[in-house]
This record gives structure tokens, C-alpha cells and sequence, in this order.
């Protein structure tokens, strides 16, 4: 009874309670706090719930009493908020700027705003909130006079905050992407500005998508703004502004790449989906395929086109993410140590994966070990109480394991031949021209379709009932789910060729070339 009726019950008025809906998703909190512990408390809560946002703090203190703790807040105010909007808050008869003084002695910050009209220090702040931030309001809570001794002025903090929270949201976009350009450029573009997709490629560039000028070692993207815009591009974001294109057409930016990065990186913080990211020597991307089709088909889903795995594909993959999308699932890849840490930070996934540890990219690493090192750095970026998917057949799984358990990390393992893996395979059944496996995950039987039973296959198939099953109930799902995928080009598909009176199989691995893709290939 209680779970059925939780989600009904509203704060008490003023004690932590959200006033208005901002559409850049930053929030408006007012809170009652007007002693040093209560504002621990809130800014502390506040700092645990919403552990990715910039929170910002309007407050001031009391006169004609309590002097001893106008220090103390300062100091709370100092550790718990990144900004700070020093403001009145019941002088009394004391003289406000006395107050304030007290409070700034407490307060090392340089990033304080001390803004003595508490009408104008609310507006300000809330004029200032980027997305994703936090704003707490706190010291008057539901009072609706403010007192200057013989001077009584009414003010209520809750019809400021609504009243700016208006404002703002005229000013802003309901496309959260565009709102997030505007405020990392500095620019003004139109909130009515309709945009679809995020391109790096001019020729793939669609109407009212937004073209992102990469300037790489070989290609200088901004060559080829002319051509975005002349698709109907809505929007350029150039590192150098051309005079021979229009200037409301083009945003011009330090680094384009840097830019994306950026602002890929705050929209992952803003959204709701789930985000599922696979790393590992093979397979990264059959499993990315199956994982993104399986999910389409019971909910909006997105996921990285092709091999979009470094760092110019995980930012644009990740900034194509659709804002009601349930899911996103992408792949990381790399040539050297600290790649996967860099672009899973990007990605801040809710569910990694490692599908395994084999000689790829050796070039740059002296051992093996050190491949198994690299690869883990997914774990660096996994979102508290997140989850590591691990095959337990590999190698490298006690030690990917042990890693996953000193940061905490649920640990989910699929596997083949061993036996106490969560998700493992217990027998195969040939019928007619496909084959029926039967699957235990979590104690759980359950059986689908496959076309065939290559080892690659099988993993790629446990892998994504592993990953799904934390979300979905595997047993709804379809037998056939697999039957039909196709493996993407080039990873270890099979041609039936006739030549002349020869039928011939052709495994075609043109994509990889490292040990464990040709041990595959060939068994």
C-alpha cells in the first residue's frame, strides 16, 4: 500500500520543495534553512541526489540575532555550493551590510555574487542556470513578509522564483540540445530553431541538422560549411567564421571537437536513458547491434552507427541520442592506454561490458596485461551503484572482476563452458534449419532461436540477455528476438558463393586482424 501511494505525496510547502519546471532541466529548490545545520542538510542532501550538477545557493542571514552563526554558513555555503548569491534575509534592525560582511568571512570562493536586493539575487540566479544545475533558495522558506525593523516588505521567495522561472523558460528551447549550444557558445541562436540530427560529415548532411566542422590532421571540416548549409543545414559550428556564409547560419567556437565533446557530455547528464557501453578486443560492435536491436524492439532506443567507437564517434553517437530515448548503447574502442577512460567519462554509461582480452592494437602495449588494464578504465566512469557485465570463459575475468569490486560495481557474468556464469548456456537443439539454445539466467530457463551456433554468436547472444535482463523481463521476450540478425560486415558473416559446381562458405573477417577474430574465423 505504501509503494502504490509513495509517489503522490507532495514536500511539505518550502522544506526542500521544487517551484516551476525549467525546460533547460536545471532546478529551482526553496528551502526553510536558516541555521548552520538545517544548511548542511539541504545543500548535503541536495550535493548526494544530484551528485552531476553545479549547485548554486541564494541566502543571506538574520539580524538581531544568532551572530555567532553567520560565519559558520559562510563556511557551509563555501564547501557545499559552487556559486554563491549573498543576499538579505530578515535584517531586522541590524544593518544588512554588517550581516553580509560577517557571512563573507567564511566564504574563500571568488565566485560570489553579493546582490543585497533578495528579489534581484533570486532573479539572477535563476537567469544564470545553465542545464543540469541546481539552485537553493534557502532562510525564508513560505514567509511572505521580509523585515527591515520598522521597514515590513511583502516578499515571497515561491512567487520570485515562479515569476523568473517564466522568464527564463521563454528565452529557452524545448529542444534541450539547442539550449546546451547556446549556453557553452555564449550565443544567441533562436530557441525556435528546428534541429534533427548531429553530422561531422557534409555529404551525409540532412535538412535541419546541425553540421560540426572538425578540423582532423588531413581534413579541415570547416572547407566544407558551404556545402552543410547548401543541404539546409540549420546550423554551423565552425572554428573560423566564413564571411561568404551567412553569420546567423554559423557558431563559431575554440574547437569544434572539444566543443561536441562538451556538449555531448552535459546532455548525457540530462537525460533519462539507460545508457549501455561495450568495450574489448572482438566483437564490440555485433554486440552493440544486437544489444540496440534487441532493445528497439521494446522500447526507443539509440545506438552508435557502424564502428563510431574513438573519439570523434562517441561524442557524435552520443549527441544523436534521442531525449525521450529509453535506452543508448554504444561501443568504445582504442589504440592506447587512457582512450577508454577519456571516452567513457563521455558517456558515464549505467552498464559496461567487456566482451574480452586478446592481442588488438598490441602495437602499443608491451603485454597482454597491460591490453586487460587498458580495457577495465571502462570501470573508472560506471555510474554509482552501475553494473559490469563480464565473460566469465575469458582470461582475464578474476582480474576484471576483482577491479569491479573495489569500485563497488554490481558484477553480472555470462559464459560457455563455465558453468557458474548468471546468464550461461546450457544445451543447443538443431531444428530443421535453425537451432533452439537454451539459456539459464538467474536461475531462470528460457530458450530462442538462433541461425546458427558459431562460439561468437552464442557469446554475443548471453552478452545481451545479461545486459537486458537488468531491465527487461527476458521471459517476454520472443523466441525468435535473434533469429533474423544479420552480423555486420566484415566481423565473421558467412556467404554462401556458388562457383561453377562448387558451393563455398566465405567467412568474411576484412574487418579485424588480430589473433582472436582469425581463432574465431577459423573454428
Amino acid at each position: 500500500k505504501i509503494t502504490n501511494i509513495l509517489h503522490k505525496i507532495k514536500p511539505v510547502e518550502a522544506r526542500l520543495e521544487k517551484i516551476g519546471k525549467l525546460k533547460n532541466k536545471s532546478k529551482v529548490i526553496l528551502d526553510y534553512a536558516h541555521t548552520p545545520d538545517a544548511l548542511k542538510l539541504s545543500l548535503m542532501n541536495l550535493r548526494e541526489q544530484f551528485s552531476n550538477s553545479n549547485i548554486s545557493l541564494v541566502f543571506g542571514c538574520g539580524g538581531d540575532r544568532d551572530f555567532k552563526k553567520r560565519v559558520l554558513m559562510g563556511k557551509i555555503a563555501d564547501k557545499f555550493s559552487n556559486e554563491i548569491y549573498l543576499t538579505d534575509d530578515n535584517p531586522r534592525n541590524e544593518d544588512p551590510s554588517k550581516i553580509r560582511k560577517d557571512i563573507k568571512k567564511g566564504i574563500k570562493k571568488n565566485k560570489i555574487h553579493e546582490i543585497p536586493n533578495r528579489k534581484k539575487a533570486i532573479q539572477e540566479a535563476i537567469k544564470n542556470l545553465n542545464t543540469g544545475d541546481l539552485l537553493l533558495v534557502a532562510g525564508r522558506g513560505h514567509e511572505k513578509i521580509q523585515d527591515y525593523g520598522k521597514k515590513k516588505i511583502f516578499l515571497s521567495d515561491k512567487k520570485i522564483i515562479l515569476q523568473s522561472v517564466n522568464l527564463k523558460n521563454k528565452l529557452l528551447s524545448n529542444n534541450l540540445k539547442l539550449n546546451i549550444i547556446n549556453e557553452q557558445s555564449k550565443s544567441k541562436i533562436s530557441n525556435k530553431l528546428i534541429i534533427n540530427d548531429i553530422s561531422i560529415n557534409s555529404k551525409k548532411v540532412k535538412k535541419n541538422d546541425i553540421f560540426f566542422a572538425i578540423k582532423g590532421k588531413r581534413i579541415d571540416g570547416n572547407k566544407f560549411v558551404y556545402e552543410a548549409l547548401k543541404k539546409k543545414s540549420s546550423l554551423a559550428i565552425v572554428n573560423k567564421l566564413n564571411r561568404n556564409y551567412p553569420l546567423s547560419k554559423q557558431v563559431k567556437v575554440k574547437n569544434s571537437l572539444s566543443f561536441l565533446t562538451k556538449c555531448s557530455s552535459i546532455f548525457r547528464k540530462n537525460i533519462n536513458a539507460k545508457i549501455i557501453s561495450i568495450t574489448g578486443s572482438c566483437g564490440k560492435t555485433t554486440l552493440k547491434e544486437m544489444i540496440g536491436l534487441a532493445l528497439k524492439k521494446i522500447s526507443k532506443t539509440t545506438f552508435s552507427p557502424k564502428s563510431f567507437n574513438n573519439k570523434f564517434g562517441v561524442p557524435l553517437s552520443l549527441f544523436n541520442l534521442k531525449q525521450d530515448d529509453k535506452f543508448g548503447v554504444f561501443e568504445i574502442g582504442m589504440d592506447r592506454k587512457g582512450e577508454i577512460n577519456n571516452l567513457s567519462k563521455i558517456i558515464n554509461p549505467d552498464v559496461g561490458i567487456i566482451t574480452n582480452i586478446s592481442y588488438a592494437h598490441s602495437k602499443n602495449f608491451k603485454n597482454i596485461n597491460q591490453i586487460a588494464n587498458a580495457k577495465g578504465e571502462i570501470m573508472n566512469n560506471i555510474r554509482r551503484n552501475g553494473t559490469i557485465v563480464l565473460n566469465m570463459d575469458d582470461s582475464f575475468y578474476d582480474y576484471h572482476k576483482n577491479v569491479a569490486l573495489k569500485k563497488k560495481l554490481k558484477v553480472i557474468t555470462f559464459g560457455i563452458k563455465n558453468k557458474s556464469a548468471t546468464t550461461k548456456l546450457i544445451k543447443i537443439k538443431k531444428i530443421n534449419n535453425k537451432f533452439e539454445l537454451f539459456i539459464d539466467i538467474d536461475n531462470v530457463s528460457v530458450s530462442f532461436y538462433s541461425q546458427n551456433k558459431n562460439t561468437s554468436n552464442l557469446y554475443n547472444i548471453l552478452a545481451t540477455l545479461a545486459s537486458i535482463n537488468l531491465y527487461v523481463d527476458i521471459k517476454n521476450l520472443k523466441k525468435n528476438i535473434f533469429l533474423n540478425f544479420k552480423t555486420p560486415k566484415g566481423r565473421g558473416d558467412i556467404s554462401k558463393i556458388k562457383l561453377k559446381n562448387k558451393k563455398i562458405f566465405l567467412v568474411d573477417e576484412t574487418y579485424n586482424s588480430n589473433p582472436l577474430s582469425l581463432k574465431t574465423a577459423i573454428e
